[in-house]
């Protein structure tokens, strides 16, 4: 035994040695890859840590799926709607990622999932530009191609009136008239009473029986549907049945070819007589009472700032693509986090843009209402209130 005990501390001292060699070695690799990577690894002192490391060993799921999800852009795209232009920074770490495959994966397919890689943006984007829309959307979205004037329709009568309420128009769709969204506001963000903006109405000739498609765009505004689906809100608040936005621009319109005009169509002055639906607005007592879900539209910066509590934020540009309700398996993402067993409260500033969202919800069949922040602020600071109480069609301000 005596005779063994040197041989036994030599074996130990040269394992030893080899184990300190072998650790030095990955742990100079480590920090190569570290530097490959374009920074430091995760770790208080800044360098490598050994055992961080062996603690890894064997743990293959989690380090597949470390190295092959890039959670920030999924988390962009399913929470936020946003497109891989948006993310491009994160497109190009995910690209550095996968750019070494591990050793146990056959070629043929990291070549696979580099196909993979390549094909989703184009699968994203052609679902934003070649949207397909359900029944139920297009009871709400009227495509470019149904347009009915009174030159095609079988009965004049019955034929769409097509209502440009773009700020400044210069060019509309031959047959439309047009009202400017800002003549049904008695001052930004407060519409006028139900009977100024009916007798508005009428005298552009539209009685509540006709079927109207609405269009339009606010450039100051940066663009996009929010003029033509508030103004639907409205519509619809006063009883307007037929009422339809028109899925597309007037600029869309003429590239497909469409005939355009400078100047708007003349109709004969009907009589508009409103039958006023308080369930397309919140009221304060509603969104106060915690039985609605309340979502933000407003930008993420304005959010962080200040916001109705329990809110969720949801940008109005997150149910938007290339200007347009984007498509229904997008919003079905864009919504996930809702419950569609309950009422939904959507509000921006005014209301203005927050009805794009309002009209999506409504496309996608939530039962939703239309709110302002103008409002829940006012009723934080009652002497702000407009002295005789009203806020345009249902007694509120939106």
């Amino acid at each position: 035994m005596s005779k063994l005990r040197p041989i036994l501390i030599t074996m130990g001292v040269l394992c030893g040695t080899l184990l300190a060699a072998l650790v030095l070695i990955e742990s100079a690799s480590a920090g190569a890859e570290c530097a490959s990577l374009g920074g430091g690894c995760d770790d208080s002192n800044g360098g490598w840590d050994p055992m961080a490391k062996l603690d890894e060993i064997g743990n293959v799921t989690a380090t597949q799926q470390s190295a092959g999800t890039n959670w920030a852009k999924k988390s962009r795209e399913i929470r936020w709607g946003m497109n891989s232009s948006q993310g491009a920074e994160d497109e190009k770490g995910e690209e550095n990622e996968s750019a070494v495959a591990p050793d146990s994966v056959p070629q043929a397919e990291v070549e696979e999932a580099k196909d993979v890689q390549i094909a989703a943006p184009l699968k994203l984007k052609e679902l934003q530009i070649n949207m397909t829309r359900s029944l139920k959307a297009r009871e709400m979205l009227l495509p470019l191609d149904e347009v009915d004037d009174a030159d095609d329709a079988d009965d004049a009568d019955d034929a769409d009136i097509l209502l440009d309420v773009s700020e400044n128009s210069s060019l509309h769709i031959e047959g439309s008239i047009y009202i400017p969204y800002m003549e049904f506001f008695l001052q930004p963000g407060i519409l006028k009473q139900a009977d100024e903006v009916a007798s508005i109405l009428g005298e552009a000739g539209i009685s509540r029986e006709d079927s109207v498609v609405i269009y339009g765009e606010c450039l100051p505004c940066g663009g996009g549907p929010s003029v033509a689906t508030y103004v639907y809100w409205m519509m619809k608040s006063l009883g307007h049945e037929k009422a339809k936005v028109l899925d597309g621009t007037a600029e869309d319109w003429a590239t497909a070819g469409g005939a355009t005009s400078g100047s708007a169509e003349v109709l004969p002055r009907k009589e508009y007589i409103p039958l006023v639906n308080s369930n397309y607005t919140a009221t304060f007592d509603l969104v106060k009472s915690g039985q609605v879900q309340i979502i933000d539209a407003r930008t993420p910066p304005e959010f962080a700032m200040g916001t109705i509590p329990g809110s969720i934020s949801m940008p109005y540009e997150s149910v938007l693509a290339d200007k347009k309700i984007t498509g229904e398996d997008r919003l079905d993402m864009v919504f996930m986090v809702l419950n569609k067993n309950q009422p939904v409260v959507v509000f921006t500033n005014t209301g203005m843009k927050g009805s794009v969202v309002w009209f999506a919800l409504e496309m996608m069949g939530y039962d939703a209402r239309l709110y302002s922040y103008q409002d829940w602020m006012a009723n934080q600071q009652p002497d702000l209130r407009e002295v005789d109480g009203s806020g345009g069609l249902n007694e509120t301000a939106i």
